[in-house]
This record gives C-alpha cells, structure tokens and sequence, in this order.
C-alpha cells in the first residue's frame, strides 16, 4: 500500500513541474506581448520572438536532458534547473531591451527544458506500468489548466500593479509549483527506492514486455514526421481569432475560440489517456485525429457562432495530440526501455515544427489574404499524421 501510495504522490509533484514549465512558462506568455511591447516601444513581433528562442532551445534542452540525467544526480539537475527559471523569469521585469529579453528567453527555455515534458514523461513510465496514459493525460493536462486559469490571473495583475509585477509574480508562482518535487523524496526509477512500478506485477503475470525491442528506422522516420505534424497543427489554434475576424465575426466570438479550444485542450488530454489504457495508445491517438479532422471541417464550412465554438473545441483536441498522444505511441512503439532515446528527438522534431507553424501560417496569411489556405493544410497534414501512425504500427516492436 505505502508503494500505491508513493506512485500518486510522484504524479501529484510530476503535475507541479507540468504546470510551471509548460501551464506558467509557456501558456501564459501571450497576456504579456501587448503591454511589454506597447510601454518598451518595440515591435510586438520582436518581443514575442523570445518566446520562439524559448521553444527552440527547449526543443535542444529535452534532447540532452535524459544524458544530463544519466551523469548529474535527479535531485541536483532538478534543483539547479529549477532556481535557474525562477531567477529567468524574475529578470524578465527588470529587462528593457530585446537582447536581455532574447537572452534570457534562452536561459529559460533551457532550464524548463530540464524538467518538462520528456522527464516528466520518462518518469512517469517508469513508475506506471499500468495506468500510464491515465498517468500521462493528468501530468500534461495540469499544464493546459494551469495557463487557463492564471493568464486571467496575471492579466489583472498587469492592469492593477504593471507588467514587471506580474512577471515577478510568475517566477515566484513557478517556484511553488516546483516546490514539491525538490521537497519530496523520490528517485526516476522506483526500484532506486526500492520500490516496484504500478502495475508491475500484473503486467509480468501477463506476459507482457515494454522493453525488450529494438527501434525499427521506418516507424521511428514515422514517428518524428507524426510529431512534426501535430506540433504544426497545434500552432494554428492562436490564429482562431483572426481567422474569425476574416469571416466578419466579433472580437468577443474571436476571444470565445481561443477559449474553447483550450477547453478542447484539457479535455482531449484527460481523454485520449483514459481510451489510451482501453483502447491502447493508436487507436486512442485516431479518435482524437478524427476529431481535430471534423473540427478544422466545420471550421472550414461552419459559419453560425455556435458551430465555430463547437469547431473550436474539437479543433483544441490538437493539443492532446502532441502533448500526451505522441509519448504514449513511442512509448507502445519502441518499449519502455528505447523511450529515453527516441522521443527526445521526436520532441526535438516536434518542437522545431511548432516553431516553423508561428510564422508559417502567418506568412500564409500574408500571401493570401486568408486563412482557408492553412486550414486546408492542415486536412492534408491529418491525413499524414493517419498514414505516419499506421506505418509506425506496422514497423513497431522489432524483437
């Protein structure tokens, strides 16, 4: 029971780093580009840029992380990383030049980029045998819940103190939610605890093996493309507002599919974990394909306020794609023991293919004068993230 225990208590302080590095880092940015921008008299597209420096050396930080973890101690590289963020985005406030800003986007980028997505996911599959897109789905959904409910949050802070205050705000609140893990005892394996995995013991009455298998190059050539896709995709969602103003909609309908689709956000994470342990991870990544597919249609060909809110909501399931889909396929695909070898780079991949879409749909727009052109890119883009899944499937598991 004290093992049962100890794993939930590993996730509850898994969910910690998940909201301040991706929920607090990351999906709150956006309420300080206006205002930074507007009082410092620069560009807003120059300052949002830290935020691209931030991605694009998270992408390179995930990628080292798991050999940091190999030769620096958890608690030591989880410490150091940690103060390292806090102390960033702390100097935030007191930055008023686009260098300092870009420079410490790098810092930060970097310091979250130990403690997010992939060692959260790498510990997480070494605790949960079982359960484990459960497991993953309520991690990584504490990020998109956490950005929902704190960009407000800082947003009041902006308009009642300034936007330095509220960046200070930030750091200490991604303090406190790293806090548990620094505090609590607990190692990436727990068998270094002296403990054994959720599910361990069914899973070797079973017969079953999550380790024993070699990458096959043809599913991991599939996997990265699957990542790169998704990633493009979930990028599209900050355009909603716009495209809803080319359809002669109102600022409130453009603010209200932001929001529904980080309400699909959430949700489809929380989902595709739980059809993940039912229906297992492939199947449970196609029903949120199909939905994203029927939520770009309808945003395509719907045009009453209700249906683009409903398409928006679908739409945010691209999110659950890549945050909890991706992780869960590599890791029925590969095996736990491969897991710290390929998805570092499939996030890497991922990570660049986000970063491509800010600009890209941008420029799209640009050139056209509309935002059908990248919507329908993104039918075609779903239909290879299907044939990406499906090679991947045929080539899995290489004994």
């Amino acid at each position: 029971m004290a093992n049962l225990h100890k794993t939930w208590k590993v996730l509850a302080v898994l969910c910690g780093l998940s909201a301040a590095a991706i929920g607090i880092s990351v999906n709150t940015s956006g309420v300080f580009y206006t205002v930074v921008s507007e009082d410092l008299g620069i560009l807003r597209g120059s300052f949002s840029f830290h935020m691209t420096i931030f991605s694009l050396v998270t992408a390179v930080s995930a990628l080292v992380a798991p050999k940091l973890l190999q030769k620096i101690p958890f608690k030591t590289l989880l410490t150091t990383a940690v103060l390292v963020a806090t102390v960033g985005t702390a100097l935030m406030a007191a930055s008023t030049q686009l260098w300092q800003f870009y420079l410490l986007g790098a810092i930060r980028g970097f310091s979250t980029g130990l403690f997010s997505i992939v060692t959260i996911t790498l510990i997480i599959n070494h605790w949960f045998m079982t359960k484990n897109g459960l497991a993953t789905s309520i991690a990584l959904g504490f990020s998109g819940l956490m950005g929902a409910a704190f960009s407000p949050i800082f947003s009041k802070i902006i308009a009642l103190v300034n936007w330095q205050g509220a960046y200070i705000a930030e750091a200490i609140l991604l303090f406190i939610l790293c806090l548990p893990a620094l505090l609590y005892p607990f190692a990436i394996r727990p068998e270094d605890d002296g403990l054994k995995a959720y599910g361990e013991e069914k899973v070797q009455h079973q017969g079953q093996s999550f380790s024993a298998y070699k990458i096959a190059l043809p599913a991991f050539i599939a996997m990265i493309a699957l990542g790169v896709m998704v990633s493009f995709i979930s990028s599209i969602t900050q355009h909603l507002p716009g495209y809803a103003a080319t359809l002669g909609l109102s600022t409130t309908v453009g603010a209200s599919l932001l929001s529904m689709g980080m309400v699909g956000n959430i949700i489809s994470k929380l989902v595709v974990g739980a059809l993940s342990d039912k229906l297992g991870a492939m199947k449970a990544t196609l029903v949120l394909l199909i939905a994203n597919l029927v939520g770009v249609l309808l945003l395509l060909f719907g045009r009453p306020a209700f249906l683009m809110l409903v398409a928006a909501f679908l739409f945010g399931s691209c999110y659950g794609l890549g945050a909890v889909s991706v992780p869960l396929v590599v890791r029925e695909v590969f095996g736990t023991a491969n897991y710290g070898k390929a998805f570092p780079v499939i996030s890497f991949a991922g990570n660049i293919g986000a970063a491509v879409a800010f600009s890209a749909v941008g420029y799209i727009y640009d050139f056209t004068g509309s935002y059908v052109p990248a919507l329908l890119l993104v039918v075609v883009l779903l239909a290879l993230s299907a044939v990406s899944l499906f090679v991947a499937k045929r080539f899995k598991r290489v004994s």
